[in-house]
């Protein structure tokens, strides 16, 4: 490993820069969530970057969200991460998707100006107090034994011979570590295009006991917009109603887009531009029987089968030669060109990750209608990186043979900003708490997708880059994203990542929610011709009986502000005839009127009927699509509630850290391996765990059991 103070005539005093709490290297997605975190919790933090002015960039597509995705940005957005604010801030066009399924996969996304996104985060983290920032290149992490094969971290060393001290440091270096970029036959070292590699950090984390391996993702080439045949394409154009990831209204307010208009080139209309918000539509094309033909008789200079290219790639983000391969029946795949700013050129070709030659990446392009003079601005290429296999890790994110080094994103064999987002806000926390010997914080797989994405890493054997889907999630109708705020918002605010005016938003929200399904069970309809005229003119169907407002609720097409509309017709229309009935009783008719209505009903009935309280609270938009969400799912959310309450027992058990299997009776090899293999904190986790039966689980439950007795009995 390259040590770069080898050569450097100093003294200790002058090579030592500064001391921290928690140090962050890398300031990619993870890494900018990470440091916030730790200074937010009040923790002196040093962020250190090879390249100031690539934080947080989006060196692959600038979209945020999606299926699962944007679910977890809702969800760093409720523990206090900046990663929703800032897409908010700096969104091009939003959209939701799955609209046709049900709440638990629909989701959010969003396309970013690539540069604006970047600029706008730079600027939180040089305001973040506790925050330092720096330029520089790791190259050797520092550490002490502590016996038996394990380290406990002290600091980095930079290439100029620089030393910071922390007894806690969080690795986010992405697809730096040994990064090599590849186009057809061509090779290069780099993390990514324009900037190198990081070199002998692999060497250090193997020599305190880590294993490393090799992964591999790609990009697709960049094209220019002027070049493009908009008469071919779809457009898909972005949401016509407001749509925000985040709770915080201040960051959808500061917009940080270039002002005036966006790039004329781009085919637009009065609405994209006049509506809630200014929008950019993206375009749709499709590949032809030309494209693939093209790809095929060129695969003999792909790097993935000519085995240059030797680390694997993300199953759900293939490249398009292998969806050629893989997918061989089809006769076309969508092509999605996704403009990379308000007003730059530059068009990204979304489902064209290749790292074929250059002459054939152009003959791909113009074989598609719509590109056939497209202008080929970047060349998309494939980067090979090393990465830390994820069993090795806690799921405080720390490793399990290095006390204090903290491992978030892609270094742990992940793919995605999103998921590299979760990481290091979860990496950021449990630093925080390990520099004071607070404890760690870990969210269970049924408090959010966060704790399923992390869960999956650190139990199950990764042979391929990860990549969450909302199928992961076993729980995930008590996952909906909308309800991130409601589930986690409690833990933000304990550890210091939101005020208290913004908990305060969430308690009041969630008594609110409360309220408003308690009057729903004390509301009750009966089907009258004024109640079913009430009924007709809030859109909804005949009741025909007897109904609460929970019954009315449970219909699909019947949504709550609906029903509340429908309530309060009703109430007025019942009090209408309140005042009419009384002025009746005082005429000179009132015993011809008390004669016939003895006939139907006494008086009093009549009117204890007519004064029954039917309103409904007024609830803001998100609180009520709640109310409509715990309703309607109410059946099944409980048998997922039920479900999360019957594995609580395992999930709480834990295994003793000092627990060696070898010495468990009865437990199978397989499983025996395995479990020395992930080191399980709990025997909830143990059950998930590869290659584990459910007799292996029961075996180890009789003795943690049994070990737990003879300490107590001792």
């Amino acid at each position: 490993m390259t040590n770069g103070t080898e050569n450097i005539q100093m003294s200790p005093d002058q090579l030592l820069r500064g001391r921290y709490e928690v140090i962050v290297v890398g300031a990619g997605h993870a890494g900018c969530e990470a440091a916030l975190a730790s200074a937010r919790m009040g923790r002196k933090t040093l962020l250190l970057t090879m390249n100031l002015d690539s934080v947080a960039l989006m060196p692959c597509n600038p979209s945020m969200g999606g299926p699962a995705k944007g679910h977890l940005i809702k969800e760093i957005d409720a523990l206090g991460g900046e990663i929703g604010r800032n897409t908010d801030r700096t969104f091009i066009q939003i959209r939701m998707l799955n609209t046709s399924k049900g709440p638990a996969v629909q989701a959010l996304r969003a396309q970013c100006d690539k540069q604006a996104y970047r600029l706008a985060m730079k600027f939180v983290l040089e305001c973040q107090p506790n925050l330092d920032m720096r330029q520089a290149t790791i190259t050797q992490l520092l550490h002490e034994p502590l016996g038996e094969g394990r380290y406990k971290m002290t600091g980095v060393v930079t290439s100029n011979g620089w030393r910071y001290e922390a007894p806690a440091i969080i690795m986010t270096t992405g697809t730096f570590i040994n990064g090599r970029l590849v186009v057809g036959e061509k090779t290069q070292p780099g993390g990514r295009a324009g900037e190198g590699p990081a070199l002998g950090i692999s060497d250090s984390l193997r020599a305190m006991g880590l294993e490393v391996r090799r992964f591999k993702t790609g990009t697709p080439p960049r094209i220019d917009a002027r070049s493009i045949d908009y008469s071919k394409t779809e457009p898909q154009p972005g949401s016509r109603v407001p749509l925000y990831f985040s709770r915080d209204r201040a960051a959808r307010e500061d917009v940080q887009l270039p002002g005036g208009k966006p790039n004329p080139v781009y085919p637009t209309t009065a609405e994209d531009l006049h509506g809630w918000r200014p929008q950019l539509p993206c375009y749709l094309v499709r590949t032809s029987e030309k494209t693939h033909q093209v790809i095929r008789d060129n695969l003999h200079r792909s790097p993935l089968y000519t085995g240059v290219i030797e680390g694997i790639g993300p199953r759900y983000c293939p490249s398009i030669e292998d969806k050629i391969v893989r997918f061989a029946d089809k006769t076309s795949h969508q092509i999605f060109l996704e403009p990379e700013g308000w007003r730059t050129g530059e068009v990204y070709v979304q489902g064209m990750n290749t790292s074929l030659p250059e002459d054939v990446q152009i003959a791909m392009l113009h074989s598609i209608p719509g590109l056939e003079r497209a202008e080929m601005m970047r060349v998309g290429y494939a980067v090979e990186y090393d990465f830390v296999p994820p069993h090795q890790l806690f799921p405080s994110m720390q490793t399990k043979p290095v006390t204090g080094l903290f491992l978030a994103g892609q270094i742990n064999g992940t793919s995605g900003y999103e998921e590299a987002a979760a990481q290091g806000l979860m990496a950021g926390i449990n630093a925080a708490l390990y520099a004071r010997d607070a404890g760690t914080f870990v969210l269970g797989r049924h408090e959010a997708y966060i704790g399923v994405l992390i869960d999956d890493l650190v139990t199950r054997p990764l042979s391929e880059p990860y990549r969450l889907h909302t199928s992961r999630a076993e729980h995930r109708l008590l996952l909906r994203p909308d309800s991130a705020d409601l589930r986690l918002s409690d833990h933000a605010y304990q550890l210091g990542l939101i005020d208290e005016t913004r908990y305060l938003e969430v308690v009041q929200k969630r008594a609110a929610i409360i309220q408003a399904i308690d009057h729903l069970d004390q509301l009750s309809f009966t089907s009258s011709r004024l109640v079913e005229q009430c009924a007709e003119e809030a859109g909804i169907a005949p009741l025909g009986q007897l109904m609460t407002g929970r019954e009315l609720l449970r219909r699909p097409e019947v949504h709550y502000r609906q029903l509340a509309t429908f309530a309060q017709r009703v109430e007025a229309e019942k009090e209408q005839a309140l005042l009419t009935f009384q002025s009746t009783l005082q005429s000179e008719a009132v015993e011809l009127v008390v004669e016939a209505a003895s006939d139907m009903l006494a008086v009093d009935t009549i009117v204890d009927t007519i004064t029954t309280t039917l309103t409904l609270p007024l609830l803001e938009d998100e609180a009520a699509e709640e109310v409509d969400m715990q309703v309607k799912y109410e059946t099944y959310i409980r048998k997922q509630e039920q479900m999360v309450h019957r594995t609580r027992r395992l999930e709480e058990m834990r295994i003793p850290e000092t627990l060696d299997y070898q010495t468990v009776p009865h437990l199978r090899t397989e499983a025996r391996q395995k479990l020395l293999r992930t080191l399980p904190r709990t025997v909830g986790q143990a059950a998930r765990v590869e290659g584990v039966t459910p007799a292996d689980v029961a075996i180890l439950m009789i003795y943690v059991e049994k070990l737990r007795a003879l300490k107590a009995s001792s």
